[in-house]
């Protein structure tokens, strides 16, 4: 809600100031995730409005997007059955064709098109494209599944230079030429490091890291990485938060000197974590190990 006194508004807009110029042409890699499209409409014009605000204020965003929820919608109205292995979907041909139409043909465009009505001029992509993220299968067992090996970020970087906002879905590119599916935490992490980010931001539908599971009182706001591996060690960070978890420690350790875990449900959470003194979420603080 804006609220209606005019010195606290002008108090806001002050605090900002020192993070605009702080990250002005800065790199910002956001990994929005599937789950944060429960209510479509609404997220992704919060989602749009906040990026169009950080690209005008001289901010390099680039979108990493997967679609678990769409991915599952879509097999279940052709009749196929997901399955998971250690998390990762396992994905016959069947299902790489169902990954491609929900990423390319759903949530790729519905991001770009929601980012063009807010002003912001933007491209969609995948790792597919100009080789971007080469990948290779993990296992058999998991098929189509892939990590990322390189990442050829020329096509991105060019994009962010000519003002344009990358939104990137989660697909590899074998060296023959196979489209791999690619977890999308790992990936974004992945590009993260390749760009040099400033930042990396997971926009998930929890609020962070906590010191007791069931606790949300318990909030981490900040945390070394030596700190986020005890909470794995110690049971505090379980099921599917543990690879999201995972991709943002080798972010951190990889070069990325901020990675943040935040609840991306929350309206405008990006703006908050990026221009406000308090932020909101986790920030894992990394840098060259």
């Amino acid at each position: 809600m804006i609220t209606s006194d005019p010195h606290l508004r002008a108090r806001t807009l002050v605090e900002a100031l020192p993070y605009i110029r702080r990250f002005h042409d800065q790199v910002i890699v956001i990994k929005y995730g599937g789950n944060v499209l429960g209510d479509e409409a609404a997220s992704l014009t919060e989602l749009a409005e906040d990026v169009a605000l950080m690209r005008s204020v001289g901010m390099r965003p680039v979108i990493v997007h997967g679609g678990g929820p769409q991915i599952d919608e879509l097999a279940d109205r052709l009749g196929l059955t997901p399955s998971f292995v250690h998390g990762l979907r396992v994905t016959d041909a069947a299902m790489l064709e169902v990954v491609r139409m929900a990423l390319l043909g759903t949530v790729n465009p519905a991001i770009v098109t929601a980012l063009g009505h807010q002003g912001a001029a933007a491209v969609g992509l995948s790792g597919a494209d100009s080789s971007l993220a080469i990948a290779t299968r993990i296992s058999e067992e998991l098929g189509f599944v892939g990590e990322i090996r390189r990442v050829e970020s020329q096509v991105v970087t060019e994009l962010v230079e000519a003002g344009v906002v990358p939104v990137v879905a989660s697909l590899g590119v074998e060296v023959g030429g196979g489209l791999l599916n690619v977890n999308a935490d790992s990936f974004a992490a992945a590009l993260a490091v390749a760009l040099g980010a400033a930042k990396l931001i997971f926009l998930t539908n929890v609020v962070g890291l906590l010191e007791e599971v069931d606790d949300p009182g318990s909030l981490i706001a900040r945390a070394g990485v030596d700190e986020v591996q005890r909470l794995i060690e110690g049971g505090q960070i379980q099921g599917g938060m543990i690879p999201k978890v995972a991709a943002a420690l080798g972010a951190a350790t990889g070069g990325v000197e901020r990675v943040h875990l935040i609840d991306g449900t929350v309206p405008h959470s990006l703006l908050l974590e990026l221009l406000t003194d308090e932020g909101v979420g986790t920030m894992i603080e990394g840098g060259s190990q």
